[in-house]
């Protein structure tokens, strides 16, 4: 075999190897993707005093829209010298209706703001070493009266603010006590 027969067997190869596997499969795309679990007490234990839960529903993993402005957001946290914010997109905010956000949305349409399950700072987990991604975790509690949420979105704000990830999950029903665990997950730059 010369080596011209060698070098065209291993571009065959090659190729039908990436044939196979689709671009996303072989590189890190960056995008969210939030686990939703929704949790209700079936008991009370009296010697720790806390409320013992069960998922109502099997946890949920969807993925994201991101918008143009928080993009923008994005690009300009991690390379600009001016213009850079004083917060990062961990704050996390609730909808009942269906996903009607765009890459130019700017604003989470009919953000639920009473009932426990307002718009809320996440805990934060940044990747070490060699990581690439990020969580943006928080465990909602319905308090006041029952709530349904089937759509969230992360901000840089408790209000207002600029938004990006926005996405809707199969709808929860709520009642008073139950939570509901919202986990942003993002990968950037695999």
């Amino acid at each position: 075999m010369n080596l011209r027969s060698f070098l065209d067997l291993k571009a065959k190869a090659f190729a039908a190897l990436m044939a196979k596997a689709p671009l996303a499969d072989s590189w890190g795309l960056g995008r969210a993707s939030c686990r939703i679990s929704h949790k209700r007490p079936y008991d009370y234990d009296a010697a720790t005093e806390l409320f013992l839960y069960r998922e109502v529903d099997e946890p949920e993993v969807v993925w994201n829209v991101i918008t143009n402005v928080g993009r923008v957001f994005l690009h300009t946290q991690g390379y600009a010298t001016t213009g850079i914010g004083a917060n990062g997109l961990n704050y996390i905010a609730l909808s009942n209706d269906t996903l009607t956000e765009t890459a130019t949305s700017t604003t989470l349409s009919t953000e639920i703001a009473a009932n426990g399950l307002s718009r809320a700072q996440g805990a934060v987990v940044l990747p070490t070493g060699a990581g690439t991604q990020t969580t943006v975790d928080k465990t909602f509690t319905c308090t006041t009266a029952p709530q349904a949420a089937q759509k969230s979105a992360l901000f840089t704000a408790s209000a207002a603010g600029t938004m990006n990830h926005a996405l809707a999950f199969t709808q929860r029903s709520l009642q008073v006590n139950d939570t509901l665990q919202v986990t942003f997950t993002i990968t950037l730059g695999a």
